[in-house]
């Protein structure tokens, strides 16, 4: 075997003090070994002695693979069951004082843990001839309160965990309404059979083995009432198996509502509108457990062949009740009925999916189960840790309905036990060890005893008790009061011999003559004595006799007296009748008001809850329109600006130029000759309104484009242009820019798209058609959906709707709408949009741009060339800059 390695030492956590008391009592937990299907296997786990295990590790086990090292850990319980255990011996050391503890007005709660093919169903339900739990506890129940129980419907449950007693006569009615009038009505022959069928397979009568035991303590002068109640866990909600489901002839039964859990009256969690079955005896509590059993879930696996897929609770309720001093009926007080219960639930076993291989809704249902799971021993950590060290943390009962509806149980409300069923197969080491560790720590929770219920001893049985030591002390006293010898009526010995041997034996005749005188003597002591207690008894007769007709005359007055009052109890018991009825009926009606008040305050907070998220949605949607808003203003505004900005400064320039030609004075025109080109050819000129136009189709792409460079070019000295009619041309000197400040420039190409990184939801509605734009949105990490649903958005972070419509200039359009997917803390999704594009088809029309200079189509009238128009024109070249202006002047 490999060495074992030392592990570092570490600091051990300093204790305070524990928060448990002497009234406590920890969790008792038990082992029960399951045999092997094949003796061959190996094993993992092995039975030392009455309270150890030892698990050892297989080589088999993901632990050894990882350490390679063979560990050994021995496990200590209450009790230890191998596998040769009977289902007797385990219930009568597990489950046998619970059932004690029920009659007793004590609650109790078993549970059965394990992995998955361990043995817990058929440790509480067992078979027919080696019956479980849950069967055994029901025959030592009716074994025990066999000859007092209560007629049925005595008690009725009122639908918030608790008991009304009703009178007989109510009692009979509902007796005839649910168990008389249903069965006179005809039934099919052939469902009959099958349903005994059935019945005798699950019931076993035949077969089954009862157990004898009783429990012989049971409180005296109360009567019992049993109820039972079927409800399973599945998938984080709980149903209830014994629930009457609609039928309809088309689509079958309807599927089961799911039920809600509820604190009462004394803050005891229940089931809310759980159905309760009042039984009479063990076989028709069987009927409704196989009525149960055949809704539970229940599937297939690689591990089980019938695995449970959920959690179920059998709960079995004893509710006690006080009779009258005349033992004949319930006494009609709410407030001295007595309610215990006993719970007993089978878990589901944990799974490794690596090892059921489970898909599809086996898969939802083990993860829902080892949640579950997780959740129970999370609580009782935490509570383990409260009570350990003194803290106070608070135990999230809440995080799943097996907890939440037994927190009453680990807070102190009854007895808690564990049954942990072990497979000792090597295959199943690794969860073994996840079991053990859990039992161990369940072992060092402490639970807070349950109080002794006392129960009041009726005035019945306390006058009979009374009575009986009565008589005893006169007895006692007639004997001291005839203190002296008392004649034994008796003749002495027996007659001797008197068989004569010889007819000369006179010794034997004689001593027969002694004998008889001396019998004769006793007999007048006899006759003596006898008279003497017969006058005194003659005298205690006469005695007797007078006082007997005294009590007679008293009792006649005694009578009178009686009748009277009797009539007087009738009237005032016909009126307290009266008045108990309409205060039952008062009772009944204030509890079905508070019952539908409580649900119109769930609805009215679900209702308000629903408003503030809307309200708050509202607001967030509000907050992003109104940033949305602004970013878009403040783009329309800098938009605006720049194109003020770059009116201004045209017109600036414009003014600029307007004010240096009228300011300087016209020169006088002198002649002027120049030098004609080699190649010149005949330039059409024109006039124009204005006083800045282009020069060449360069000039042209730049005019009217705010940028620094067209701003620079216009500053530049330029040639004259034709101005007026006054004849000489003069250059224009150039003039500085009007406004310094600078202009922002725009960024000419196109946007990048926000649709190129991240996983993006694709929402296409049916019915959209392609357009075959030239721009289409390119989505790299995509999932394309037609109707959006709630689990989608879990593996998106980006999502984009395609919506088509037509615009307002009445063209076919595609918009695109793009947003952030963000997750909610209620555990869905939200979608903040903040980009929209929108695709259009247009047609291209002509490439070729208009010229900027006047078109003879602008002009009204002939159009003329410029010899025609003006003789004199401004001509201006390029020189070196000077203080004056050189000008050339020439005349035509």
């Amino acid at each position: 075997m490999p060495p074992v390695r030392q592990q570092r030492g570490k600091t051990p956590r300093k204790k305070t003090k524990s928060a448990t008391t002497d009234n406590s009592d920890p969790v008792e937990v038990y082992c029960r070994v399951k045999p092997l299907d094949n003796p061959g296997d190996s094993t993992c786990l092995t039975v030392i002695d009455n309270t150890t295990v030892k698990l050892t590790t297989s080589e088999c086990s993901v632990s050894y693979a990882r350490t390679g090292q063979i560990k050994e850990v021995e496990y200590k319980f209450q009790h230890v069951f191998d596998e040769y255990c009977r289902q007797q011996d385990l219930f009568n050391r597990v489950a046998y004082p619970m059932v004690d503890d029920l009659l007793h007005g004590k609650n109790g709660l078993l549970f059965t843990y394990g992995i998955t093919s361990s043995g817990k169903t058929f440790t509480m339900t067992g078979s027919p001839k080696d019956q479980g739990i849950i069967p055994r506890s029901l025959d030592v129940l009716f074994n025990s309160i066999g000859g007092y129980q209560s007629k049925k419907y005595i008690f009725k449950p009122d639908r918030m965990n608790g008991f009304d007693v009703q009178t007989e006569a109510d009692a009979m009615m509902d007796r005839q309404k649910k168990d008389i009038l249903p069965g006179l009505t005809p039934k099919t022959p052939g469902s009959n059979r099958n349903n005994a069928r059935e019945k005798n397979d699950f019931v076993g009568d035949n077969d089954r083995i009862a157990d004898t035991g009783r429990i012989d303590d049971i409180p005296q002068g109360y009567t019992f009432a049993v109820f039972v109640s079927y409800v399973e866990i599945y998938n984080s909600y709980v149903y209830d198996l014994l629930e009457e489901l609609q039928y309809d002839p088309i689509t079958g039964y309807k599927a089961p509502q799911s039920k809600f859990l509820r604190a009462d009256c004394k803050d005891n969690m229940y089931v809310m509108n759980c159905t309760e079955i009042e039984i009479k005896s063990p076989n028709e509590a069987f009927e409704i457990i196989y009525r149960g059993q055949k809704r539970r879930k229940v599937a297939h696996t690689a591990l089980n062949a019938e695995s449970s897929r959920s959690h179920s609770v059998f709960t079995i309720r004893v509710v006690q009740a006080p009779l009258d001093p005349y033992s004949q009926e319930v006494i009609q007080e709410n407030d001295r009925v007595c309610i215990s219960q006993l719970s007993l639930v089978d878990l589901a076993g944990s799974e490794r999916v690596t090892r059921t291989q489970n898909k599809g809704d086996r898969l939802k249902e083990a993860g829902s189960i080892n949640q579950t799971l997780m959740s129970l021993r999370s609580c009782l950590e935490i509570l383990r840790e409260n009570q350990k060290y003194g803290v106070d943390k608070k135990v999230p009962y809440r995080d799943s309905k097996l907890t939440h509806l037994f927190k009453n149980y680990f807070d102190g409300d009854g007895r808690v036990r564990m049954v942990v069923c072990v497979n000792p197969k090597s295959e199943e080491y690794d969860e073994s060890v996840h079991v053990m560790n859990f039992a161990e720590m369940s072992q060092e929770i402490m639970v807070q005893r349950s109080a002794q219920v006392k129960f009041e001893v009726p005035r019945r049985i306390e006058e009979e008790r009374m009575r009986e030591e009565e008589v005893f002390e006169q007895d006692r006293q007639w004997q001291q009061q005839n203190i002296g010898p008392r004649m034994v009526y008796t003749f002495g010995e027996e007659l001797p011999n008197m068989e004569l041997i010889d007819y000369s034996d006179e010794n034997t005749i004689r001593r027969l003559i002694e004998r008889l005188c001396e019998r004769d003597i006793q007999r007048q002591a006899l006759l003596i004595d006898f008279e003497k207690h017969g006058l005194k008894i003659r005298s205690l007769i006469v005695e007797l006799m007078e006082e007997n007709e005294a009590l007679e005359a008293a009792n006649n007055e005694y009578r009178k007296s009686s009748s009277l009052l009797e009539t007087r109890c009738t009237s005032l018991e016909s009126k307290m009748s009266t008045l108990q009825y309409q205060l039952d009926e008062t009772h009944r009606s204030r509890r079905e008001f508070e019952a539908k008040l409580k649900d119109k305050d769930f609805k009215i907070r679900q209702e308000q809850n629903e408003k503030e998220r809307l309200k708050d949605l509202f607001n967030q949607r509000i907050e992003m329109n109104n940033i949305h808003w602004e970013e878009n203003l403040d783009k329309e505004k800098r938009k605006i600006e720049r194109q003020l900005g770059a009116e201004l400064e045209e017109k600036e320039k414009k003014f600029n130029m307007m004010k240096e030609v009228l300011e300087k004075p016209t020169p006088a025109a002198k002649p002027r000759t120049f030098k004609t080109p080699a190649t010149s050819t005949k330039t059409r000129t024109y006039t124009t309104g204005g006083l800045y136009s282009a020069r060449s189709e360069s000039d042209v792409s730049s005019v009217g484009l705010p940028n620094t460079r067209s701003r620079t070019a216009t500053c530049a000295p330029q040639s004259a242009r034709p101005w007026g009619y006054g004849g000489g041309t003069r250059q224009i000197p150039s003039t500085p820019s009007a406004t310094p400040r600078s202009i922002p420039q725009l960024n000419l190409r196109r946007r990048r798209s926000k649709s190129t990184d991240g996983t993006w939801l694709d929402h296409k509605p049916r019915g959209n058609l392609n357009l075959d734009t030239v721009l289409q949105p390119t989505l790299k990490k995509k999932k394309s959906v037609t109707k959006l649903e709630a689990k989608d958005t879990k593996v998106a972070s980006k999502y984009m709707l395609t919506h088509q419509d037509v615009g307002s200039d009445g063209e076919f359009q595609t918009r695109y709408y793009k947003g952030e997917v963000i997750p909610t803390s209620g555990g869905g999704a939200s979608v903040v949009f903040n980009d929209v594009e929108i695709h259009k088809q247009k047609e291209p029309g002509t490439r070729k741009r208009r010229s900027s200079c006047p078109q003879p189509s602008d002009f009204d009238g002939e159009w003329t060339d410029p010899e025609d128009r003006c003789a004199i024109a401004i001509e201006g070249h390029k020189r070196k800059r000077s203080n004056q202006s050189p000008e050339l002047i020439s005349r035509v």
